[in-house]
């Protein structure tokens, strides 16, 4: 009986892993697809607005409704979700201090975000919080 409910425990968490990589593929192929496509060679499309706002790219990306909210009110303070903010040494949608983020879409910039708070912090409630107490992150 026990073996049978390791083993039941072993299936559902590969299946929560496949179906979270599955996720992250899916977010990272619609990102490349928004960079490559503009407008997917329609031109009832205006090229110049994305399919999915930063916003919904974020969500989609973290796939955690909290840790979403906390992203939110954190880049919502830092640039208003602008790609192309600037205050001081600091840059785009996350305003890191890499110049290399002037260089990058919104979308990428969102990646780059949240691959630093991942490494620093390990999700953005923790960053918000920081910043919170601090006034950076």
């Amino acid at each position: 009986m026990d073996g049978t409910i390791q083993l039941a425990e072993r299936i559902r968490r590969s299946a929560r892993a496949r179906k979270g990589i599955a996720r992250v593929v899916l977010a990272t192929s619609i990102g490349t697809l928004l960079c490559i496509m503009p407008n997917a060679g329609s031109a009832a499309l205006d090229a110049k607005k994305p399919f999915i706002t930063y916003k919904q790219y974020a969500a989609l990306v973290l796939d955690n409704h909290k840790e979403y909210k906390c992203l939110a009110t954190l880049y919502g303070k830092e640039s208003a979700w602008n790609p192309d903010a600037v205050n001081g040494s600091h840059y785009g949608i996350p305003q890191g201090k890499s110049k290399y983020l002037a260089t990058l879409n919104g979308y990428q910039q969102i990646q780059w975000g949240l691959d630093y708070i991942g490494h620093r912090y390990g999700e953005p409630c923790i960053a918000l919080a920081h910043w919170r107490k601090y006034g950076w992150h």
